[in-house]
């Protein structure tokens, strides 16, 4: 693109062209999400920062102000995007990392007795179950056997192990409660 057709195209904008906006859309879009592409490693990202340059310049035309090539501008607004974007997420990351290692100190910190309680309360409400519902209980939580797996095990149908570790799971919420 020469000059001349650059400095139209940005007046064009400037006024709030719709047409100077689709034809600066039209050319350099593919090679700003390519770009995008492979700064970023995701189509999903790329195609979002693409529509979110192309929005910050018409958010922007009446005020642009280029000092370098359109296509130099275009492109460093989306790798400013992109940036932003890698600095949020690398906030989210540590915001997560932060409330897990919070959690697990709380966890930790629980005094000894509070949670032997705890644990002798849900093992008490296991044994209050009736046989059949504890065995399948048991079976699927404590050794990781499929429905499946129980229903041959216990030589009964997948559906009478759905019932079982429905009744199981209510009495338990039941008992826990209290």
């Amino acid at each position: 693109m020469d000059i001349n057709s650059e400095k139209t195209l940005i007046e064009g904008l400037r006024k709030g062209d719709e047409d100077s906006y689709k034809h600066l859309y039209n050319l350099f879009y593919p090679e700003l999400r390519a770009y995008l592409n492979t700064v970023s490693g995701s189509i999903e990202v790329s195609k979002d920062l693409s529509q979110q340059v192309f929005i910050k310049v018409w958010k922007k035309r009446a005020s642009l102000s280029i000092n370098s090539s359109l296509k130099n501008y275009i492109f460093r607004i989306g790798y400013n995007l992109f940036i932003d974007l890698q600095r949020k997420n690398k906030k989210d990351l540590q915001l997560l990392d932060q409330l897990k290692h919070d959690a697990l100190h709380e966890i930790v910190d629980l005094p000894n007795d509070d949670l032997d309680k705890k644990i002798r309360l849900v093992l008490s409400e296991i044994d209050k179950l009736p046989e059949k519902c504890k065995n399948v209980f048991l079976l699927a939580k404590k050794d990781g056997l499929k429905y499946s797996e129980i229903a041959e095990e216990l030589n009964i149908s997948i559906k009478t192990v759905e019932r079982h570790m429905t009744k199981a799971l209510r009495r338990l919420r039941q008992g826990l409660k209290r």
